[in-house]
């Protein structure tokens, strides 16, 4: 290896070091939130969660009751 492809490994080094230096000053990033009205959401994967849709079949279930109770009053079913 010549002085010249050493001096050119030596300063690469360098610059190696002085960027990983800085990247290990810097501070991470504080944890950003996501603005629903009137609330804060914390949890960013919540719509993925597996009790997300548990619910599903309680709102929906009254209201397929009532529509099949009009169906039936008319005539259709």
């Amino acid at each position: 290896m010549s002085n010249r492809e050493k001096d050119a490994t030596l300063k690469r080094e360098a610059t190696v070091e002085q960027l990983l230096r800085r990247a290990a000053r810097r501070t991470p990033p504080s944890q950003a939130f996501s603005v629903v009205p009137y609330a804060q959401e914390t949890d960013a994967n919540r719509e993925f969660a597996p009790d997300r849709d548990a619910d599903a079949i309680v709102w929906f279930l009254p209201i397929f009751m009532v529509a099949h109770a009009i169906c039936v009053k008319i005539g259709a079913i």
